[in-house]
């Protein structure tokens, strides 16, 4: 009786030391980070995190553009980017993927017929 009783209460610290590890690695993916798009071209990055974050953009054939680190907020211009397909990926410190947006930019030329009088 006494060694089910230890058993059980093993079990129970085991799952209990399993439950709060996954739960406090979920609480490190739900970080405060806003991606928010200022503009026609601009997106604004802010975070309430107190340790860094790196945002980093990716064409469509997944080519890194650019890396950056962010603090608390940081605005990105993209209209020097080519049109195509691009993603934003917030990671924290070990790489793991806060947030991500995908956006794509498409240049439109407008063809208006004026009468002349």
């Amino acid at each position: 009786m006494k060694n089910f009783i230890t058993k059980n209460a093993l079990a129970a610290f085991v799952v209990a030391a399993i439950l709060s590890v996954s739960s406090a690695h979920a609480a490190e993916f739900a970080l405060p980070v806003n991606i928010d798009q200022v503009g026609k071209m601009k997106f604004l990055v802010s975070s309430d995190s107190s340790s860094p974050l790196y945002v980093v953009i990716y064409d469509e054939d997944n080519n890194q553009i650019t890396r950056e680190t962010l603090s608390t907020k940081k605005l990105f211009n993209f209209s020097n980017l080519n049109d195509g397909r691009y993603k934003m990926v917030i990671f924290d410190s070990r790489k793991n993927v806060i947030k991500s947006k995908t956006f794509s930019i498409l240049t439109e030329t407008k063809r208006d017929l004026v009468a002349v009088q």
